[in-house]
């Protein structure tokens, strides 16, 4: 357990350091960057992998509002979607599998 909360703490990380951009492309590409350049094995599930990073990515309150209690969306003033967001998700677990493969 203690060696899936590193990899939660990591992965929190690489997305917290984005969290004052405010524009979607840009925070988009930080991240995919930052999760390519870690040297790091993960050793938890793709769904998990996937939870931990929407969690995290939705947290940036430059792009997200919440509107409900427990509920981020997209602010009104950006042109990125729900869609956007699991896309963004989906490359990053991309990456992070291909790590815990051995592969870089």
């Amino acid at each position: 357990m203690s060696e899936n909360l590193s990899i939660e703490e990591i992965i929190s990380h690489l997305i917290f350091t984005e969290r004052n951009i405010d524009v979607w492309e840009e925070y988009e590409t930080n991240i995919i960057r930052n999760f390519n350049s870690i040297n790091y094995k993960t050793c938890i599930s793709k769904d998990r992998m996937a939870e931990i990073l929407y969690k995290n990515i939705i947290l940036n309150d430059n792009l997200f509002i919440e509107l409900f209690k427990n509920g981020r969306y997209p602010r009104k003033e950006f042109n990125f979607t729900g869609n956007d967001i699991w896309g963004l998700v989906e490359k990053c677990v991309h990456i992070l599998v291909k790590k815990q493969m051995g592969q870089n």
